[in-house]
């Protein structure tokens, strides 16, 4: 069946827009439009669209106002919601997010832009209501035979999550399994269960599930970020969390909660809630260090590999500021098969020595 795109906006002209393009390149959508806040949510009390373009600003209501009132409604919790903007980023965003954006797109909308987007979290979403379907169809008691086969499709779900995110970011496969390896291998040394250990290890890879959201020219760029672009890169930690929070499914829950929180800190000068010490859940804590880790011993557009010392340095260095001791001091313990995870799935050669760059040591724990 096609997927349903509800269009809000107050200017007829920028519906019609939005109408003819997606129905010109999606041709399996169909859209509902309003340009009354009030009728779309009269609308969306008996009916459930898979995607929402909302316009900010409207003389009935915002569209903060707008996603306050529809995200009350249960069956909207996991519904994708696009805020179409004029004004600037930084004045809209932190309010959007909170009332329950999951993106941004920027007017003039591109074409281009909006398509990409529109497909992108349509692709999610259907992902998402597949599982929670399959997971309904196989509740209650089941045999362990049944049992495997679920575990089995969901782990094709979320190796189809990480793919897709992978396809819109310089972060290869390789990065994503040695990185997950290096997470189970954190929480085996720290005491974790062999059932935690497991399932974290499938979880890992969708720290960066959010980034399906960052524009191109962001996500892609080979030089530095500014002020503004950096905000709008660090809404990735929020927009994972959204796409996966609202599963059945024990091990996306998993990944909601590092997606969320694998960018705090613990001296609470992380982001997107700033927390700290033992408020940031295990898994987030866990996969900072073995993110972070990786990131730096590989190259990126934006930094050369550094030398694995160094970046056994710098863990050493951040303990208690940008990482939990104890999770640091795991992956001390295991060098050596830090470096078997490293070599076993390496892109490229790690280097012998030279000195880490600084200027990357912020692209590297934001990005």
């Amino acid at each position: 069946m096609p997927q349903t795109i509800l269009l809000l906006d107050d200017e007829p002209d920028n519906i019609v827009l939005m109408e003819q393009t997606l129905q010109r390149k999606m041709r399996d959508v169909s859209t509902i439009s309003f340009v009354s806040p009030r009728e779309a949510l009269a609308w969306c009390a008996g009916n459930e669209p898979d995607l929402c373009l909302i316009d900010y600003r409207m003389p009935e209501m915002s569209g903060i106002e707008f996603m306050a009132q529809v995200r009350q409604n249960p069956r909207f919790y996991g519904i994708p919601i696009v805020m179409i903007t004029g004004v600037a980023p930084e004045d809209v965003r932190p309010a959007a997010l909170i009332g329950g954006a999951t993106e941004f797109l920027s007017k003039p909308i591109n074409p281009v832009e909006m398509v990409a987007r529109c497909r992108n979290l349509l692709m999610l979403r259907q992902t998402l209501r597949d599982q929670r379907r399959q997971a309904r169809r196989l509740g209650g008691e089941v045999s362990e035979a049944v049992r495997g086969i679920a575990l089995r499709e969901q782990e094709i779900i979320i190796g189809r999550l990480v793919r897709f995110s992978e396809a819109r970011d310089e972060e290869t496969g390789s990065h994503m399994r040695r990185m997950a390896f290096l997470s189970e291998l954190i929480a085996r040394e720290i005491g974790e269960s062999r059932e935690f250990c497991d399932m974290l290890l499938l979880a890992a890879p969708m720290h960066d599930i959010g980034k399906v959201g960052i524009p191109d020219r962001i996500l892609l760029k080979p030089g530095s970020l500014d002020p503004v672009e950096w905000e709008i890169m660090k809404t990735h930690a929020s927009i994972g969390f959204d796409v996966l929070k609202d599963s059945d499914s024990a091990l996306l829950k998993m990944g909601a909660e590092i997606a969320r929180s694998h960018h705090e800190k613990f001296d609470g000068q992380g982001y997107p809630q700033a927390l700290c010490g033992e408020s940031i859940p295990l898994v987030g804590r866990i996969v900072a260090v073995a993110d972070v880790f990786d990131a730096l011993v590989n190259e990126r557009p934006y930094k050369p590999a550094w030398a694995p010392g160094d970046a056994f340095d710098f863990l050493r260095r951040e303990r208690t500021k940008h990482f939990d001791p104890a999770c640091v001091d795991a992956l001390l313990k295991r060098i050596s098969e830090v470096m078997d995870i490293e070599n076993e799935f390496s892109e490229h050669q790690l280097p012998d020595d030279g000195s880490a760059s600084r200027s990357s040591l912020r692209e590297v724990s934001s990005r």
